[in-house]
């Protein structure tokens, strides 16, 4: 005789082969169950457990426990595949080890593709990973606010068949849950931090590639507006991976500069394109924050051994990271959370000495 747990296991499939429950279907409840079998509730979330090796099954709060249909075979490798443009840069590495620690508790160990801000070598890097058997991939695509349902790389994850999860952006056309930082708050935040610091000339450098950049700008035009101060497009510098070599920090910090009005405070993608313009100040004899305030976004290390101190927002990198890592192992569990979800973080401004009041 077949232990209880595996005849209810044994109930419950011919249930679903006989078409009495289909996909997207709540499974009978735990208390039905077990009346209806005459075991113990334990023994039906033993069956259920059983059932998760074949079927998609996934508990989901008011509804109960919903049928997803059969498991897609394959290679069972235990890895997340992790696409970025950098492995190596500003946020990154802390971001990595995050998600990699927990990966690495949860059962999975992590396949690492740096895109290097090719697009071809992005795409590639997924069709490795998915022909290997991932069963997931985590992706933070280079060119985030230009990525559309024709895109090829949003395609390809689409017809995936593994969950996805994007980092740092919303990929709308995208299949994907998503962990970021809210970044047009950030934009509003800078501007509200300066303005309280008597500023009314504010420049921004944003980077375009990623959806983070236009964002942020976005967000600081429309807290100018608020505050009764018309923004000036001249005081805008937007910038793309292909301005990298132009030394975007010195480049557009010189431009913005050379205007008949130049702005007393600056607004930088992030820490690295500020901590660029810190070298540039230094030749031209321009002292933060008595001629020139700046504020960024990251908090990486280097940003706190500036002199000054860098005023800029704590990204969460290494939280993020394990995030990342929770929400898809949440989808890989044996109760599968499957539907598409979003976490947007706020990060804390870390106020240092590179903004003070514009001199009169």
């Amino acid at each position: 005789m077949a232990p209880k747990h595996q005849e209810a296991r044994d109930y419950i499939e011919q249930l679903i082969q006989q078409g009495d429950i289909k996909e997207g279907d709540a499974l009978p409840g735990e208390v039905e169950l077990s009346k209806k079998l005459d075991v113990s509730r334990n023994t039906i979330r033993h069956a259920l457990d059983l059932l998760s090796e074949r079927y998609r099954i996934e508990r989901t709060r008011g509804r109960g426990t919903i049928f997803q249909g059969e498991r897609v075979e394959t290679s069972g490798t235990k890895a997340i595949g992790f696409i970025n443009s950098s492995l190596i840069y500003t946020i990154y590495p802390e971001m990595v080890h995050g998600l990699e620690e927990g990966l690495f508790h949860g059962g999975y160990s992590m396949i690492l593709a740096n895109g290097n801000y090719d697009p071809e070598k992005e795409r590639e890097s997924a069709r490795r990973m998915l022909s290997q058997g991932v069963a997931g991939i985590i992706a933070e695509p280079m060119i985030s606010a230009r990525l559309t349902a024709e895109s090829e790389f949003v395609q390809l994850l689409n017809r995936s068949g593994v969950p996805v999860l994007t980092t740092n952006c919303i990929v709308t056309d995208l299949k994907a849950s998503y962990i970021t930082v809210d970044d047009y708050w950030i934009g509003r935040e800078a501007a509200t931090y300066l303005l309280s610091n008597n500023h009314r000339r504010i420049g921004c450098i944003y980077k375009t590639d990623p959806q983070a950049g236009p964002l942020r700008a976005q967000g600081l035009r429309d807290r100018l507006k608020e505050a009764g101060i018309t923004p000036d497009e001249r005081l805008f510098k937007p910038y793309t991976q292909e301005h990298e070599e132009l030394v975007p920090g010195v480049w557009f910090t010189k431009e913005l500069l050379e205007l008949s009005e130049p702005p007393t405070a600056i607004f930088y993608f992030n820490d690295q394109i500020a901590l660029q313009a810190y070298d540039f100040f230094r030749e031209e004899g321009i002292r933060i924050p008595e001629d020139l305030s700046v504020i960024a976004m990251d908090n990486i290390a280097d940003a706190e051994r500036s002199m000054p101190g860098l005023s800029t927002f704590n990204h969460p990198k290494e939280l993020l990271g394990k995030l990342a890592a929770e929400m898809m192992l949440n989808q890989l569990g044996p109760y599968p959370e499957r539907s598409q979800y979003g976490v947007t973080l706020r990060p804390p401004l870390v106020r240092r000495g590179s903004v003070a009041a514009p001199k009169a």
